[in-house]
């Protein structure tokens, strides 16, 4: 079986969805499909050597397009550069997490007469729910959800509740299929670390204030807080100016690439995420840095709202999830992990025992049963 897996991600871009759509694709690859991740090319030289192989195994294969004619760049020409690969590449399934790709998956579908498949990361059918002042896309995206969600074989989405809302709007077939992870090996217990790492936006709305108010008002002692990510130089700056009259052992780091983010982590002894509570963060995500985390044995102290409490398994003992909005259960819950090394080695073990349970390759079954 044959499948191009195609994104505008360009490759080796500081987001989630270029780590996503890597792994993903390979979890297919993993599974015995010939997978064509088809993606943008790299912005910069930079981005095109980061330590992620192009190629790592047989069946995976990554091929880039440009985006440009000319002076002229839009994503619609790296769209019509790969309808027009896959016209002559003979797929047999196209798998997008790509709204604007939808009006190409429909055209396809009907001409080629095969598969096709949309795994939503966001929801953009009702503006009464979710108004997505952010994007710049979102009548376009509204009207291929609308117009085209109809002509697919399913719609994936990343959890139960999102697939709650779909239903709703929507006849196709749905089904909730979450992300998977990158199995880690020779992770070691580092509760004398006293490190804690919140990685991802620096984006106010993304809740980096109530981060550091958490951490100021906790008082930690002899701990460490290292923020690291910011896409771009506006958010590194925010970030900085909120630290910049703490003294209580913060430090901000730009945004790292996979790899060396994960090497990073090998220091860390607790994984802190905090989600403000808005429709997207209710329904729609499913946190990369979790999964990162989780793979890493590392135990996480995580906001719990339908979106996460959904993610993780009845039970689980390695992600501590929060109902309340209260910062002071944050803190007594890192204190916890902080002071009690027999808790913390249960997290710590519970997590490197979930993430044999859900590498991309175990996950990638969910999807493939209905290929």
């Amino acid at each position: 079986m044959k499948i191009a897996y195609i994104t505008k991600t360009p490759w080796g871009e500081n987001s989630p969805g270029f780590v996503f759509s890597y792994f993903q694709s390979k979890g297919f690859a993993e599974n015995g499909l010939n997978t064509s991740l088809l993606m943008k090319v790299a912005k910069s030289k930079s981005d095109d050597q980061k330590r992620i192989d192009k190629n790592l195994i047989k069946n995976h294969k990554v091929k880039l397009f440009k985006d440009n004619f000319g002076f002229i760049k839009s994503n619609e020409i790296f769209y019509k550069r790969v309808k027009r690969y896959i016209e002559n590449n003979n797929f047999d399934i196209l798998f997008s997490r790509d709204p604007g790709f939808l009006p190409y998956l429909s055209k396809l579908k009907k001409s080629l007469k095969i598969k096709t498949f949309y795994q939503s990361h966001n929801f953009y059918l009702d503006f009464n729910l979710h108004e997505y002042k952010n994007s710049l896309n979102r009548k376009k995206f509204h009207h291929n959800e609308k117009e085209f969600i109809k002509d697919l074989n399913c719609l994936f989405t990343l959890n139960d509740p999102q697939k709650k809302l779909y239903e709703k709007y929507v006849d196709t077939p749905i089904a909730a299929c979450p992300p998977g992870l990158d199995l880690k090996k020779n992770l070691i217990n580092n509760f004398k670390k006293r490190k804690v790492l919140y990685s991802g936006s620096f984006q106010k709305i993304k809740g980096i204030d109530d981060i550091i108010k958490i951490w100021n008002q906790g008082n930690f002692q002899n701990a460490t807080l290292s923020l690291v990510g910011g896409r771009n130089k506006k958010e590194l700056q925010y970030a900085k100016s909120l630290i910049k009259n703490t003294k209580n052992n913060l430090s901000v780091k730009s945004w790292l690439s996979y790899n060396a983010l994960i090497n990073y982590m090998k220091e860390i002894s607790i994984g802190l995420i905090f989600l403000p509570d808005d429709f997207y963060n209710r329904y729609l995500t499913a946190p990369t840095k979790m999964f990162d985390f989780i793979s890493c044995g590392i135990p996480v102290v995580c906001t719990e709202l339908p979106s996460t409490k959904n993610l993780i398994p009845e039970g689980h003992q390695g992600v501590k999830l929060i109902k309340s909005k209260k910062r002071v259960e944050y803190i007594n819950a890192i204190k916890e992990l902080l002071e009690d090394e027999k808790k913390y080695d249960i997290a710590h073990k519970s997590n490197i025992n979930l993430s044999k349970d859900i590498t991309w390759k175990k996950m990638s079954k969910n999807f493939i049963k209905y290929f």
